[in-house]
């Protein structure tokens, strides 16, 4: 009879190795979210340093005249990346830290990563719709976070029962602190700030976690939930996507008809 000598398996190294360490439920999306940002300061201080220019900012700020005029639509987008200092950036990724990984974490990470770009999104579409003035900077999609934390207990809040309604609580009383400070502050964008907000509750609300007890046809989107389920069908998270785009896209060209290409 013949066999083969016990061989202990060979120990992760590598990215595998790193990986294991994490948590299961390590919020990637959250985290890739502030890595990028941050890189993407470091390259704006070596650029001024190096040039005397900050380059992310020439090439990607939200500035009216060049989303109008020029249809350089990437602006609508890349401003979320871009920070005018070490405190501006130091308070979005705080926000980040704050709000996005419990928030990935029921959404989702797909569903995450939707409510974060489009949050950015509707809030610089806001801004140049109502305000020439450039303007940068992740608060856009942080906002976004704040009022999908409203909309996503609130309209759960039959199955969640109190917790539910103090984290409502605590999302609206946040809210109106920072819309306050936003309209004391001369040198921050209120418009961008209103649409970031408006635009998350939008997207939450059309595409936002339907909890309800484990039974039927389970939506989980790679989340974690209690002990309940999401019944929201892959669908309605698409089409809740698309309609908030196509709601704010249509407040830009209202106000600015020539934005469009033709």
């Amino acid at each position: 009879m013949s066999y083969t000598p016990y061989q202990a398996p060979k120990p992760a190294r590598g990215w595998r190795a790193w990986k294991r360490r994490l948590p299961a439920d390590f919020p990637w999306v959250s985290a890739t979210i502030g890595a990028v940002t941050v890189l993407v300061y470091l390259l704006q201080v070596l650029s001024e340093a190096i040039f005397g220019v900050d380059l992310p900012v020439v090439w990607g700020v939200k500035y009216t005249p060049l989303i109008v005029e020029s249809h350089q639509y990437w602006r609508l987008l890349t401003p979320v990346f871009l920070h005018g200092g070490l405190m501006h950036i130091g308070l979005n990724m705080w926000g980040l830290y704050v709000l996005g990984p419990s928030l990935e974490r029921l959404l989702g990470p797909w569903r995450f990563a939707l409510l974060y770009f489009i949050s950015a999104y509707t809030g610089n579409v806001v801004s140049t719709a109502f305000t020439p003035a450039p303007s940068l900077g992740a608060s856009t999609a942080i906002f976004g976070l704040l009022g999908a934390y409203l909309v996503v207990f609130y309209t759960n809040q039959d199955y969640l029962g109190n917790a539910a309604r103090n984290v409502v609580s605590q999302a609206v009383f946040w809210i109106g602190v920072n819309l306050l400070w936003s309209v004391l502050q001369s040198d921050i964008d209120l418009w961008g700030h209103t649409g970031g907000l408006l635009g998350g509750m939008l997207f939450s609300l059309l595409a936002g976690p339907r909890w309800g007890d484990i039974g039927g046809k389970v939506y989980d989107y790679g989340a974690a939930y209690f002990s309940l389920r999401d019944h929201r069908p892959y669908r309605d998270v698409f089409l809740g996507a698309v309609i908030t785009v196509v709601v704010f896209t249509v407040v830009l060209v209202a106000r600015y008809p020539q934005v469009l290409p033709f």
